[in-house]
Order: structure tokens, then sequence, then C-alpha cells
């Protein structure tokens, strides 16, 4: 027990660490999922071949199972057997994240070691993160370090893509992720668990620390992202509507009050106001880095079609990148959807889409009313955090190129899963 145990929880750290400890395609975590398999294998041949269904039977396991199954059959028609097989692992490695955190929670003790373990970590990706944007370090598994080379990976060229961002260019950071979306929309989903911290310091320095890497990572998404989860942290977590409208009135005064600055004869002030609304600019999509917001929406274009010639039942595990592919990628470069709502809906079909949109919205509402009636006090802070990073990830999951193997993802879905039926029990 003490050594499946440990797997585990190895499990669960490998999947958060993700590409950061890898070769070429291959993770740490692929090697700690293959040997908490292979265990699993061993007791089940000591159990003589008895299958516990417990944890089969539960609603919410049952949906990814039916998700899952769907991914399956869709192999008969995906027009890419290579890439549907590839997605099939993907969300074996998935899926295998969530049920390894739901089976380890057994109690509240358990629930709490993990999220204790993964605070560790996410704090010592934070404090990366903030190195990297505002110096040139970076992680050597990273798309701008020249040492990924040695780890199988293809860098790339920082001076061909650096970004020119108010009045000076920037490499965005990445910490443990390789993309710098994948990057924002992590910080996104941690955000709630400082909002809700008790301990003053933690909280300033996480809320700062956290939008300050977002907006260096460039992630119009995952800011917009962080913006609902302020909004519905006053007004659902707080109830301080009168709070959040102090704050958009100081907000609309100061945007207004800056449009007045921009002509100041001060060279500072004139400075500060300019920056300031060049960030708007960009926010508001005014300005288009890379073209991101045509090429994006190009895909999408491309990826609907593909599903309506199904007559809505979707195109196939991997489907969107062979479309793409056929079709020829999008700005030379791009196949991937890049975004994981559309991805779902043109792969899975509308029965997916309708699963997945019911399970989430299911597990927020649960968490929600967690964070009002249960009478623990653990439960009530991750019920509060987790309600509010699903608010910040539907609309950050629009930023990653594609999000079915951004495993902090799947840890996510696998530990609110655990807090609803730790709630119940």
């Amino acid at each position: 027990m003490i050594q499946k145990n440990s797997i585990l929880l190895t499990l669960i750290i490998s999947g958060f660490l993700g590409l950061a400890f890898s070769y070429s395609d291959i993770y740490f975590f692929h090697l700690v999922f293959s040997s908490w398999i292979v265990l699993s294998l061993y007791q089940f041949k000591q159990n003589s071949y008895k299958i516990n269904i417990k944890l089969f039977s539960n609603l919410y396991i049952k949906a990814f199972l039916a998700i899952f199954s769907w991914y399956l059959l869709s192999l008969l028609w995906t027009p890419d057997l290579y890439l549907g097989l590839k997605y099939i692992f993907y969300l074996i490695c998935g899926m295998g994240l969530v049920l390894s955190i739901i089976h380890y929670s057994k109690n509240i003790k358990y629930l709490n070691k993990i999220f204790k373990v993964l605070s560790i970590f996410v704090s010592i990706e934070l404090c990366i993160s903030l190195i990297e944007s505002f110096t040139k370090f970076r992680m050597p598994i990273s798309s701008y370090s020249q040492l990924a080379s040695f780890f199988g990976k293809d860098p790339i060229n920082a001076s061909e893509i650096a970004v020119s961002f108010i009045y000076g260019s920037f490499i965005p950071p990445t910490g443990f992720r390789w993309n710098t979306n994948d990057l924002a929309i992590c910080m996104a989903l941690s955000l709630p668990f400082f909002l809700n911290s008790k301990k003053t310091f933690l909280k300033i320095f996480g809320i700062t620390s956290i939008i300050t890497i977002i907006v260096m990572a460039a992630s119009r998404a995952a800011f917009l992202g962080v913006l609902l989860i302020f909004i519905f942290y006053f007004m659902f977590i707080k109830k301080r509507i009168g709070a959040l409208l102090f704050i958009w009135a100081i907000m609309i005064v100061s945007f207004f009050g800056i449009q007045e600055l921009q002509e100041s004869e001060n060279p500072r002030i004139n400075e500060v106001a300019n920056s300031t609304k060049a960030i708007s600019m960009y926010l508001k999509g005014d300005i288009d880095i890379g073209g991101s917001i045509e090429w994006r929406r190009e895909l999408v274009q491309n990826g609907l079609l593909a599903l309506k010639r199904t007559y809505g039942f979707g195109i196939g595990a991997g489907g969107t990148v062979a479309n793409q592919l056929m079709i020829g990628p999008v700005a030379g470069q791009f196949t991937s959807m890049h975004n994981f709502w559309i991805e779902l809906l043109v792969e899975g079909g509308i029965v997916v889409a309708l699963i997945m949109s019911l399970w989430l919205i299911a597990v927020t509402y649960n968490l929600f009313l967690i964070s009002k009636q249960s009478t623990n006090e653990d439960l009530v802070y991750y019920g509060k955090s987790l309600f509010l990073s699903y608010i910040g990830f539907f609309p950050a999951a629009i930023a990653a190129s594609s999000t079915i193997y951004f495993l902090p993802m799947w840890i996510m879905f696998g530990f609110s899963t655990s807090v609803i039926l730790l709630s119940k029990a």
C-alpha cells in the first residue's frame, strides 16, 4: 500500500511538471505512469483478476468513460488513424491522472497532502517564471533556451520571435511549460488559491506575481480569465458588489485620465500614459502579435466546416490536426485548433460537447455549493478556489494550441472530483 501510494503521489507531481522533466517526447510522467500500470496489473493478478468497480460507479467518472468510449469508436472514421491513436494516448494519460488523484484521496488528509505538495511546485514555477520575465534566464527545457537541443527539442530562435511590447522587446516566460500560453493558463488556474488564502503576504505576493507573469506571457485569453476570476470572487465569494463597482469606477476614471495625460509635456508622464495605452490596445486585440487573431479564426472556420460535413457526429479523435494538414497549415505552420472548446465539438461532435458541457457545469456548480455549505474548512477553501479556477479556465483554455495534453487541467479535474466526493462522504 505504501509503495502504491508513493507511486501515485509521484505520478501527480510528475504530471504537474510535465515537459519540464523530459527528453524529446518522453516525460518523466510517462515512466511513472507505466510503473503505476504495471503495479496495478500485478495487484489485479494478486486479487484473482477481480476488479473493484466502485471507483467507476461515480457519475463523474462515468462521463469520462463515455467520452473515452466515443473517441475510441471514432477511430473507425477518423481521417488519420495515427493521429487518432495519439489522441487516445493523451486521453489515457489524462484520465489515468484523474483516477490516480481520486484513488489516492481516500480522505481529507490525503487530499491535503496532494495540495501541499502541489503548492510547493506551483510556488517554484511562479518564482522561476518571475525570474524569466525580467532576466535572460530560461529553464533548460524551454522553447527559448539554446540548451533545449540537449533534451531532444528544437529551440526557437529568440531573436526572430522577440515580441515588441510597449517600449522594448522581450522573450515571454515559459516556467515548467514549453509554451507561454500553457504557463499563463497554469497561472490563471493557480490564482484563486492565492486569492482565497488567509495569509496576507502570500495573498498579495501570489496575486501580483501571477498577474505580472500572465501579462508578460502576452496571453489575452488567460488575462480575460483572470478578470472573470476577480469579478466572480467579489460577486459570489465575498459578495461585495459595491467593492467591485468601486474598482470598476476607479479603472474607468483612470482610463479617461490616462487619455488626457497622453498629451502631457512631461516626458515621464507621457511615457507611462502611452505605455498603458499600448497594453490596452493589446488586450483589446488592436495590436495583434503574430496575427494570432486572424489565423485562429481561420483554424476555427476550417474545423466547423469539417464538422458540418459529418452532420454533428464529429470528425474523430485527432481529426482537427489531420483535417488542417489536408487543407494546409494556417499561416504556414499551425495545424492544432488553438481553441479547446471548438476542438471538442469538431472532433467529438455534439455527443462529446454535450457530455463535457454538462460535466463542467455540474462540477462548477457543486464546487460553489461546497464553498457555501460544507462544514469542513479545507473543503470550503478548495471549493471556493476550484470554483474560481473553472471560471477562469473557460476563456483561458482558448489560449493554448490544445489542452487535451495539458496535464495541470487533468489534475484540476481529478482534484475537484475528489473534493466533491469527499464532501458527500
